[in-house]
């Protein structure tokens, strides 16, 4: 004959508590998944400029912006008809010649590293874009000028992240 056992039952707070716990797992493995399937590796849509001066000297930023301010409306009209080469082509030929430097236009996809701003974070990622090189291009570059969203943040309160499943749970069970 079997022994005799006593048979124990889970209580109903019990198989709450585990159903919680096991939907909570699930909810991280789903988060989890999600992240790296739409994690974006690839090229970001959109067009970017950038600007690089030759140093950070006060005269070498002086014709940076110059040749920020002669090249903005083409570089405008460029975003729309990339067509416009040829003429943002002259162009920097024109000033690398008027400023005696020698001035590198380069276009195609771009490695940009991750900015943080108020509406997100801008992840790393190649980009199509329009690089300018002034001299040996060891200067800040100048994307800034162009959308100073993307580079300056702009005053936010910081807040810590709260996590919905944790402030559920605590108030869930803070009775």
């Amino acid at each position: 004959m079997l022994p005799d056992y006593e048979i124990k039952r889970v209580s109903s707070i019990g198989k709450q508590i585990d159903t919680i716990i096991f939907f909570v797992w699930m909810l991280l493995l789903i988060q989890f998944c999600l992240f790296l399937l739409f994690q974006s590796t690839e090229q970001v849509d959109g067009l970017r400029f950038r600007l690089i001066a030759n140093s950070n000297t006060m005269e070498d930023q002086q014709v940076k912006n110059e040749v920020k301010n002669s090249i903005e409306p083409l570089l405008i009209q460029y975003q729309n008809n990339p067509q416009t080469y040829a003429e943002l082509e002259q162009v920097v030929d024109k000033l690398s010649e008027k400023f005696e430097q020698k001035i590198h236009l380069s276009t195609g996809l771009a490695l940009f590293p991750p900015k943080v701003w108020n509406q997100g974070i801008t992840a790393q990622a190649n980009v199509e874009s329009v690089v300018i090189t002034i001299g040996s291009g060891r200067g800040d570059n100048w994307w800034c000028a162009l959308f100073p969203k993307v580079c300056y943040k702009e005053e936010v309160v910081e807040e810590k992240p709260k996590f919905w499943v944790w402030e559920w749970l605590k108030k869930r069970f803070s009775t």
